[in-house]
């Protein structure tokens, strides 16, 4: 008897935890809650801040045919300046009204501006985030990020995520391009043998 009435308590115990944990998942840190990030950009802003660009990944978004521009309309750029990363990304969260989710970013794009003083702190900052991945390619823009972010457009794919995806692997087929991560860009910096190096990328705006 006893037997089975603990039985019956640690099947009650298990249900009540797998709804709160589902509750939980879908209530708060459902998908309709999270602002996924496809590109960051970094930009010298005014009185020595920097200019935090964001590219988000807009939810059923598709592209416009009869837009003047060739931007993928399934995606948006939003910038603030800030003293840090860390205080960009909690200016974003205090009014997108959506938590920032870093677990899709494919690209951080740098203006060369910017990259002259250095660049260390600033990857060092994302790879302590735990969502966002190390294997996010570094791309130094001649432009400013934002631009680059703004302007860039995929001619033969819709998706931002998946350009910036395909494009630094193009380095398997072609040699105008090279797939530097920020893992390897800061194991470089690290090392006694090698020095960091990353992607130098030319923009021509219409």
């Amino acid at each position: 008897m006893n037997y089975k009435v603990r039985k019956i308590f640690a099947i009650f115990i298990l249900t009540i935890l797998i709804l709160v944990a589902t509750t939980n998942y879908y209530g708060i840190r459902g998908i309709d809650n999270l602002a996924y990030v496809v590109a960051i950009g970094v930009d010298i802003g005014e009185n020595e801040n920097l200019l935090l660009s964001l590219q988000i990944s807009l939810p059923g978004g598709s592209s416009s045919e009869s837009s003047s521009s060739s931007q993928s309309t399934s995606v948006v750029v939003e910038s603030v300046e800030c003293p840090s990363i860390n205080t960009g990304i909690t200016l974003f969260n205090s009014y997108l009204g959506k938590e920032i989710n870093l677990s899709h970013c494919k690209v951080i794009v740098i203006s060369e501006e910017f990259a002259a003083n250095g660049v260390s702190e600033i990857l060092y900052t994302l790879t302590n985030a735990i969502q966002f991945r190390t294997t996010s390619n570094i791309i130094i823009s001649k432009c400013d990020a934002k631009s680059y972010l703004e302007y860039s457009s995929p001619l033969l794919d819709k998706i931002s995520a998946r350009y910036y995806e395909i494009a630094p692997t193009s380095s398997e087929y072609t040699g105008y391009t090279e797939s530097i991560t920020c893992n390897e860009f800061l194991s470089s910096i690290n090392s006694n043998f090698s020095s960091p190096v990353a992607i130098l990328r030319f923009n021509k705006f219409s």
